[in-house]
């Protein structure tokens, strides 16, 4: 899951059942924050490279088109349908395979420059008739059939379900909130760590576009763990949690 994270310094007044959305005030900002909302997301929030591939490709597909007067055919070659296939694979083992490091940017980058690179100098129709044949050609419905059923999964996922399961940072307390009108936790944030992980540097830096994974330990060491996955900008959220927390305790102190 991956998360996004809004606040204000005079939120309005909540409904019943209601998430309350704002936008977070960057660090160093003098207004005053009272609360920030954390939201995960789930790992298909990292496959908008298919869907942005598919649209691209199909809109070079039928323009340009296989044979003259015929837009929408496959185009010549293989380099489009190979870059897709390439795309394709990449973003479904790095979502899916942890690859610790910087180790796992620099490997996925250099694979899909080569296929960019193979694809403008068309050396992949020669390299699939050395194994044997092999033809990748698709048109622009083959594309769309990918793209568009996955573009709405990833927006109402995104944009819908993903946002049911949050953590809502305030002044004292830390609300935990795993499904709307299911399980809620509402834990004293005195004593509370917070933790960023940034183990897979494809996933988080490239895919994820700076998102990371959250640890939140309250309680000491008997307490309830909570884990939010794939936090959207968690650099710039961790910075405003660390103020709630620090301006806690010197409340308490």
């Amino acid at each position: 899951m991956s998360t996004e994270v809004e606040t204000s310094a005079h939120p309005p007044a909540a409904q019943p059942d209601a998430v309350p959305v704002y936008s977070v005030a960057r660090p160093g900002m003098e207004e005053k924050v009272d609360h920030i909302v954390v939201y995960g997301h789930s790992n298909l929030f990292y496959w908008w490279p298919v869907w942005a591939a598919s649209f691209a490709l199909a809109g070079l597909t039928y323009a340009g088109g296989g044979k003259p007067g015929l837009p929408g055919e496959a185009v010549s070659g293989n380099g489009p349908g190979a870059v897709f296939v390439v795309t394709l694979l990449a973003v479904a083992l790095s979502s899916t395979v942890l690859l610790r490091g910087m180790m796992s940017v620099l490997a996925v980058v250099a694979a899909a420059a080569l296929a960019v690179t193979f694809a403008w100098f068309g050396w992949w129709d020669a390299i699939f008739g050395y194994l044997g044949g092999l033809d990748i050609r698709i048109n622009t419905a083959g594309y769309l059939c990918v793209g568009v059923p996955l573009f709405l999964a990833w927006l109402a996922v995104f944009g819908l379900y993903d946002r049911q399961h949050y953590v809502v940072f305030g002044r004292g307390q830390i609300r935990y909130v795993q499904e709307v009108g299911d399980s809620e936790m509402v834990i004293p944030s005195e004593g509370a760590m917070v933790e960023k992980r940034r183990s897979d540097g494809f996933r988080h830096w490239v895919l994820g576009l700076g998102a990371g994974d959250m640890v939140v330990r309250v309680g000491g060491a008997g307490g309830p763990t909570i884990e939010m996955d794939n936090v959207l900008r968690i650099g710039r959220k961790l910075a405003v949690i660390d103020k709630l927390l620090r301006e806690k305790a010197v409340t308490v102190g």
